[in-house]
């Protein structure tokens, strides 16, 4: 279009282009003269407009709905200190990038309470702490096809089924079988005879106890999620679409046992989710302030020490639109590790 425009229109001189680019730049610094020159108060409520511009994209990105004018400008408020706090952070912190999830209108105490706090400890069972093996440097069993995609536990403590249900997965999977989706809310209605509350909170290792005391699991297909507390439907519950034998308790505060671990197949850990590392969480690697009161199951699928900071790869239970599309990486570290990673690893065995 431009050149059929020049064909048939004189070309300006080089002194008219000269004169409109001197003539351009001048525009753009009367713009900028202005702008500084305009009052504290105009220069506000332009940065506020934009601001309450990027919460009505929020509120269509995540399909929001608030019940009221007050509702709404309540979210507002606190999606205007949340961008505030994502920009000090990201500031400071290189490795990770905060930014816009699912949570951006939630306080710091709402995000905390969709997590029950537990008390999780070894047990006195058995635990394996893999000496004299050697891991592989990078491991992503997403890759090998052993991991379902990333589901969302939604407004329900039922994490802890959904990192037993994605070991149990890889588990069945990597023993010669077809990857199936298994059931959580088998796990939720099913299980509380281990020790497991439904949506109130439970553990990993409690619902692999139940799991081979019942012979199996079913599908997620036959005994659908529903992010309540339900009525165990034993019919349902005897139509295994997998099962297991036994389970494995990976020595706890010991990267290298874990490690160990998810270099043979995907494995459950608990960490501590409740702060704005995790509600905010983009994409990089978490490496600090997350803290160990272990209060959330999630599911260790690989790692890379080849990266700087070596990282975990881990599946949440949050839907595909928080993190790296439901992902996160945690740094490697020693000790409890970072989240508490390290502390209460364990796997299925099929």
């Amino acid at each position: 279009m431009l050149g059929s425009y020049y064909a048939n229109n004189p070309q300006p001189s080089k002194s008219s282009k000269v004169i409109l680019i001197s003539g351009l730049l001048v525009l753009g610094i009367i713009g900028s003269v202005a702008y500084l020159y305009k009052s504290p108060s105009s220069r506000l409520i332009s940065l506020y407009e934009a601001e309450e511009r990027e919460f009505q994209s929020f509120v269509v990105t995540y399909n929001k709905n608030y019940d009221s004018d007050q509702e709404y400008f309540t979210r507002l408020r606190v999606f205007l200190d949340n961008m505030a706090y994502i920009r000090v952070y990201n500031s400071m912190d290189q490795n990770l990038v905060l930014g816009v999830g699912p949570f951006a209108d939630l306080t710091s105490e709402e995000f905390r309470s969709r997590f029950i706090p537990k008390s999780i400890e070894n047990t006195a069972e058995p635990f394996e702490d893999f000496a004299g093996l050697t891991a592989p440097a990078q491991v992503d069993w997403r890759t090998k096809g052993a991991v379902t995609p990333v589901k969302d536990q939604g407004q329900c403590g039922s994490c802890w089924s959904f990192s037993a249900t994605g070991g149990m997965e890889g588990a069945w999977f990597l023993a010669g079988h077809t990857l199936v989706s298994l059931s959580e809310q088998q796990l939720m209605d099913c299980s509380g005879a281990y020790g497991n509350d439904g949506c109130n909170g439970g553990f990993y290792r409690q619902a692999y106890s139940y799991v081979i005391a019942n012979k199996g699991i079913t599908s997620e297909s036959n005994y659908p999620y529903t992010a309540r507390d339900g009525t165990c439907n034993k019919t349902k519950a005897s139509q295994f679409a997998a099962s297991i034998s036994s389970k494995v308790n990976v020595a706890g505060d010991n990267p290298t046992a874990l490690q160990n671990a998810v270099a043979q197949q995907p494995t459950s850990v608990s960490v501590e989710a409740d702060q704005p590392v995790w509600q905010h969480y983009t994409s990089g690697t978490i490496s600090a302030n997350c803290g160990t009161n272990l209060d959330h199951d999630v599911l260790a699928v690989g790692y890379d020490t080849t990266a700087s900071p070596p990282y975990w790869i881990v599946k949440n239970s949050w839907g595909t639109s928080w993190g790296l599309a439901g992902y996160l990486q945690i740094a490697i570290s020693t000790g409890k590790g970072v989240c508490g990673i390290n502390m209460t690893p364990g796997y299925p065995v099929v």
